[in-house]
């Protein structure tokens, strides 16, 4: 029986140690993925957050520390003729491919819900291609295409290359929400007589509305961030990203950071404001 209490005991014992072997491991793999995430975090943000430091530095040079904050570098910015022509720019373009896109975007995720899951699917899948094109190809697409045109380039060509690059996007978007869209609605407010004009701005607006401006944001935050089609269709005209590339090919001073900085805070901002209304639901 003395043997069994010591028996019993060394297995209650055994099993502390386990318990508290397996707590220290439990604890050492939380803090490992803690620093894991907090690595990767800082490897994301740390140029945004770098640029957006260097656009308040008193000083020219971009050295830390900083020598102090001002806010001389965005007053430079703003008198620029050459930045306010690129933000004007940078604003029709992205009205444009918001308009256009969202107007595509619409007439195309709303034909292909009512087409059978068969062929939704390779029609969903054919227009999220150009997406997955690199925007260099695409780029040099464009200006081939619109050089056997006879073409010149400009604001024009740029638009259209925007809209290329937004509306797989926005489509995206809008089929997600069409997904859960109950198409029974429109159908009761036909029987009861109303028009497919009155039925889509009584009924299927107002329940597409917090997705379709989430879907222009996006849009509007793709064509101001776009470089690479711009670049090739644009011709001597220039946006934000044009121009602070060719800052950069004279240079790096706080002006940059600053144009750099201004661009950054309109793509958040647009994009979180795009997030937060595809996911509202009427």
């Amino acid at each position: 029986m003395g043997d069994s209490v010591v028996s019993g005991s060394g297995r209650r014992s055994g099993r502390g140690r386990d318990a508290a072997g397996g707590a220290g491991t439990s604890a050492l793999t939380i803090w490992a993925s803690r620093l894991f995430i907090a690595v990767v975090l800082i490897y994301l943000f740390a140029p945004v957050v770098v640029t957006v430091l260097f656009s308040f530095t008193t000083s020219p040079r971009l050295s830390l520390p900083i020598e102090g904050v001002t806010l001389d570098w965005y007053r430079k910015a703003f008198a620029d003729p050459l930045f306010t022509t690129a933000l004007n720019n940078s604003l029709v373009l992205a009205v444009v491919t918001a308009v256009v896109s969202v107007t595509l975007g619409v007439t195309f995720s709303f034909g292909m819900a009512r087409l059978s899951a068969r062929t939704r699917g390779p029609l969903l899948t054919a227009s999220l291609l150009p997406a997955a094109v690199p925007a260099l190809v695409l780029g040099v697409a464009l200006a081939v295409f619109f050089t056997a045109l006879n073409r010149p380039p400009g604001l024009v060509n740029a638009a259209i290359g925007h809209i290329l690059v937004a509306l797989p996007f926005v489509i995206l978007t809008l089929n997600a929400r069409l997904e859960t869209f109950d198409f029974s609605v429109t159908e009761a407010a036909r029987d009861l007589g109303a028009s497919p004009l009155r039925t889509f701005r009584d009924i299927t607006f107002p329940i597409m509305r917090p997705s379709v401006i989430g879907a222009a944001l996006l849009a509007m935050a793709l064509s101001i961030d776009e470089f690479v089609v711009t670049w090739f269709t644009i011709g001597n005209q220039q946006t934000l990203p044009v121009l602070i590339w060719g800052l950069l090919r004279r240079g790096i001073d706080p002006t940059v950071n600053a144009l750099a900085t201004v661009v950054l805070v309109s793509l958040v901002f647009l994009v979180v404001l795009s997030s937060l209304l595809s996911r509202r639901r009427s």
